[in-house]
């Protein structure tokens, strides 16, 4: 299982940053290609009624999961979307994925019939079970899409250590109670957090003494993060479903 650490950074600082991460890094292959060099990354959050895995996040449950639909980029006639399953072991994380065309998205989640409509690719041989189980936990705890999160990501990886990536989050902005037909969308989305942008790193065993000096040069502290609760208590439609408290920079 993979670490995954985030950090709360002010805006003004990316291209410092940027600059001193940049002798020991490669750019992400898919960032690379696009315009820009970042790619957007959009996912529909699913919940219970009563939001119950907002509120585990808030109250630092250490083994929890999220159930999501995730996308990327703009849609085209053959995109690929996943539904995910994330769960968090304390500061461990791990993903099922489980591939399908967007077209399909509606009519597999009409039917759950995974057998037709999941993808079969070689890097997801569990595709079929992960489907399954999505499926379930969503029945059993009547899951239902609470709100989309988008944001543009830049991403790389050490020149030394290909595992260890490192990843500015930015430009964070939501829409609630979304359709699935809403997860390209981009109008109407609501900004959060618009004075910041998340650092994530994410490896297995420890990162290197150049990373840890750049985060003590830039005093970045490490944070329970989540884009998820960020997005919902930005949205008034939903604050009946949460707390009161301010747990986040917004």
């Amino acid at each position: 299982m993979r670490l995954e650490y985030k950090f709360l950074v002010p805006k003004e600082r990316l291209n410092d940053l940027r600059e001193a991460l940049r002798p020991f890094v490669l750019i992400d292959e898919y960032a690379d290609k696009e315009i820009g060099k970042e790619y957007t990354v959009r996912s529909i959050y699913f919940d219970t009624p009563k939001l119950d895995d907002y509120h585990d996040k808030l109250a630092g449950i250490k083994i929890r999961k999220k159930l999501r639909i995730r996308g990327y980029n703009q849609p085209t006639i053959d995109s690929m979307v996943f539904l995910e399953i994330k769960r968090k072991y304390e500061n461990h994380i791990s993903k099922n994925r489980a591939p399908l065309l967007f077209s399909n998205l509606d009519n597999l989640l009409s039917t759950q019939d995974c057998e037709k409509y999941i993808l079969k690719k070689k890097n997801y041989l569990d595709a079929l079970k992960d489907a399954s189980n999505f499926f379930y936990f969503s029945k059993i705890k009547n899951y239902s899409p609470v709100v989309l999160v988008t944001y543009d990501r830049e991403a790389y990886y050490s020149k030394h250590d290909s595992t260890l990536r490192i990843t500015f989050d930015k430009n964070l902005r939501s829409i609630a109670s979304p359709k699935t037909s809403d997860l390209y969308n981009e109008v109407s989305l609501k900004k959060a957090m618009q004075g910041n942008f998340i650092l994530e790193l994410k490896f297995y065993s420890g990162f290197p003494q150049w990373l840890q000096k750049i985060l003590q040069r830039f005093e970045l502290n490490r944070q329970a993060i989540s884009k998820y609760t960020i997005c919902v208590d930005s949205h008034l439609e939903l604050k009946r479903f949460t707390t009161k408290k301010t747990y986040y920079y917004l």
